[in-house]
């Protein structure tokens, strides 16, 4: 690795855990604001969600423009958005200014997954993509990690502003950096043709191999969000009888697995044969973990925590499903292409998380115990994984090998 390479790496790194850190961070200030507010936890879950909306709604634009006129330009309007969402939100004193701090920081992220992996392919050979893919989430990973009882533990005993301003002021620091390191200008390859913004999405989704991709995607991220950005922290306390400061170092623990996972699916994917193995038994895995908590009836703290453990090391699958991606498509399209993945997988976090609520829901209206809600909620966040696994396989067509 070349010292630029390695420099490209660190703020790869820096972009991936700012983006832990803010998806993280739902579930340490949402007690918090429900008590400073005077709000529902109905109303915190929608003010967590904002972001990821906010998201969703920005990804195809910024797509475009990462293969139009490359990450640097993106990402520093990106970045300022960010640091102004975060500043916002630490001197926040009403719902409604929270909420539109949080959908700045919403729209500011949207680009920062898409654009990490442009800056990968630009750097490092197709064969190290998700390597170095893998490397980034698990460096990255601190950011999750610091978002989680580290956090809880400075909100204890310090402002809240004081907090998210140092946050802001570091987003600064970073943006700077990503402007000094990161290369002007679009890919060096061109299209055959001049094409739209959206004659380019059509083009890519005309492509089988870009479904088999999408579709997979879609719980990706959603599931493990589900468990560490909203109800990893409900669960624990109300199911397992967790004191506040103990689930929170569980919930850490389970970004150190993602951290662990991303490492060694980035590895698998350097290794193994078959791209689409490695696929399916992270993904299968992952099903497994969630159909056995949701069978088990009272098993002590351990076994759940354990189950959930395996759950969040295995969906790193996204890891080799986004080399699969970067194999699929040239360098010209792979903003928007990384933007398509984005979209699916950021998109169903929002809806898997109110999901997962409803079904509480719906068990708490048959009266079941608390441990039988999250039960029925897990199993449905397992049968969404697998129906995906499916489609998956269906769609898998006979290319199948790693090209090293």
């Amino acid at each position: 690795m070349t010292s630029r390479q390695f420099i490209v790496l660190l703020v790869c790194v820096a972009i991936f855990a700012l983006g832990q850190f803010h998806r993280a961070s739902g579930s340490v200030f949402t007690p918090i604001l429900m008590d400073s507010f005077g709000i529902s936890a109905a109303t915190v879950a929608g003010l967590v969600s904002a972001m990821f909306f906010a998201t969703i709604a920005v990804q195809v634009p910024f797509g475009s423009a990462l293969d139009r006129i490359g990450p640097r330009k993106v990402l520093a309007v990106c970045m300022g958005l960010v640091a102004g969402g975060t500043a916002l939100f630490a001197g926040a004193s009403t719902y409604e200014t929270a909420l539109i701090s949080r959908v700045l920081i919403g729209i500011g992220l949207a680009s920062m997954g898409a654009a990490t992996h442009v800056i990968i392919a630009r750097n490092f050979s197709a064969k190290d993509f998700g390597y170095m893919s893998g490397l980034v989430v698990t460096l990255g990973g601190i950011g999750g990690l610091l978002g989680t009882y580290p956090l809880a533990l400075a909100l204890s005993r310090l402002p809240w502003g004081l907090v998210f301003g140092a946050v802001a002021a570091l987003t600064v620091i970073l943006s700077l950096a990503i402007w000094r390191a990161v290369r002007p200008g679009a890919p060096h390859d061109t299209p055959p043709a001049p094409e739209t913004p959206k004659e380019g999405y059509i083009s890519l989704l005309r492509q089988r191999a870009i479904w088999r991709v999408l579709v997979l995607g879609v719980v990706t991220f959603g599931p493990i969000t589900t468990i560490t950005g909203l109800w990893g922290g409900p669960f624990l306390q109300d199911a397992l009888g967790l004191q506040p400061d103990t689930a929170g170092a569980v919930l850490l623990v389970f970004f150190l697995a993602t951290i662990l996972g991303g490492y060694i699916f980035g590895v698998l994917d350097r290794k193994a044969r078959s791209r689409r193995t490695v696929i399916f038994w992270g993904a299968a895995c992952s099903v497994v973990s969630l159909t056995i908590l949701a069978g088990v009836g009272p098993v002590g703290r351990a076994v759940p925590i354990a189950l959930l453990l395996g759950m969040i090391f295995f969906q790193q699958f996204y890891i080799p499903l986004g080399a699969e991606l970067r194999h699929a498509v040239p360098d010209h399209m792979l903003g928007r292409a990384s933007t398509l993945l984005a979209l699916v997988s950021v998109a169903a976090i929002p809806v898997l998380q109110i999901t997962f609520g409803a079904l509480l829901d719906i068990g708490a209206s048959w009266d079941w115990q608390v441990a039988d809600q999250y039960r029925l909620a897990f199993a449905g966040l397992a049968g969404v994984i697998a129906v995906c696994l499916v489609l998956y396989m269906v769609l898998g067509g006979r290319e199948d090998a790693v090209q090293h």
